[in-house]
């Protein structure tokens, strides 16, 4: 099962990678999305009963890491990339 990188992030780092993983979703899906897609696969369950939730799709795990090494390499987007 895919883990989440052990991370200690400031709030305000946590809002970027969030930014690039929201990023992502988006791009994938032509330019539009559903957050409560988004949501509802992010959402936390216990699959084994050992306490330890995760996303009901384990694939938000990927999304979540790829975020964050976009983030560790490209750090916060330039301005100028979030106007239209």
């Amino acid at each position: 099962m895919t883990e989440f990188k052990g991370e200690n992030l400031t709030t305000e780092d946590a809002f970027w990678v969030m930014w690039y993983f929201l990023q992502e979703h988006y791009e994938l899906s032509n330019n539009t999305f559903d957050v409560s897609d988004i949501l509802s696969a992010s959402e936390p369950m216990d699959w084994d009963e050992s306490g330890i939730k995760r996303p009901a799709d384990n694939g938000m795990i990927d999304f979540w890491n790829e975020a964050l090494e976009k983030y560790r390499k490209q750090g916060k987007p330039d301005w100028k990339k979030l106007k239209k």
